[in-house]
């Protein structure tokens, strides 16, 4: 039987963990869970947010597997799974620019909640690429760095319905990192310290 400490509830005690958990821990281990920044990267980023970068699957995973059986949306654990070990494959900055529709997955404590395809776009911006949720009333949008050939880093902030779009430098900061894991798969994953964590999965239609 194993048991692991579980933030996310409110105590640092322990829970039994069921069988569909064990393999995420297993995912864990073999998956590629840590991301290298580069170097060039780490003056831009807030030293809050770099290990939250660094080792954002491993910590989101973790979050996943201390759900209990009765949280809301249990029943897509497999699926928010399978995104967080997907293979990451390299990718170029000028593919995303096919993406226009992206869905917000959010897990707390509480549960998994998953919302609908929203309007999204990629541009240039200031000489640099930009993503922008453009529809929906949590949107995020800021700018993308390439890091590594698997990875570009999303630094950027949240807005709600159509107020001004703000920056990494506000109190409403963003910071991931993008993967691809598969053929017209793009995820940002979004992991934040008060163990929750978010995924905006990308599609092009």
């Amino acid at each position: 039987m194993l048991f692991i400490a579980c933030p996310t509830i409110g105590h640092s005690g322990t829970r039994n963990i069921t069988s569909e958990t064990m393999e995420i821990m297993a995912d864990t281990v073999k998956s590629d869970t840590f991301c290298d920044i580069a170097q060039d990267l780490n003056r831009l980023i807030h030293a809050d947010d770099y290990l939250l970068l660094v080792g954002g699957k491993e910590k989101a995973l973790e979050i996943l597997a201390c759900l209990g059986e009765d949280a809301y949306g249990i029943r897509e654990m497999p699926m928010v799974r399978s995104l967080l070990t997907g293979k990451s494959q390299a990718f170029s900055p000028s593919e995303l620019k096919a993406y226009r529709r992206v869905r917000s997955i959010q897990v707390n404590n509480m549960g998994i909640f998953s919302y609908p395809y929203f309007a999204c776009r990629f541009r240039e911006k200031e000489g640099k690429l930009f993503f922008e949720k453009t529809a929906g009333s949590q949107r995020k949008s800021g700018f993308l760095y390439e890091n590594t050939p698997t990875t570009m880093v999303f630094l950027g902030g949240w807005s709600v319905n159509n107020d001004p779009q703000t920056t990494y430098d506000s109190p409403n900061s963003e910071a991931g990192i993008i993967y691809k894991i598969g053929d017209g798969k793009i995820i940002m994953l979004f992991v934040k310290a008060n163990h929750t964590f978010e995924i905006y999965e990308l599609k092009k239609q």
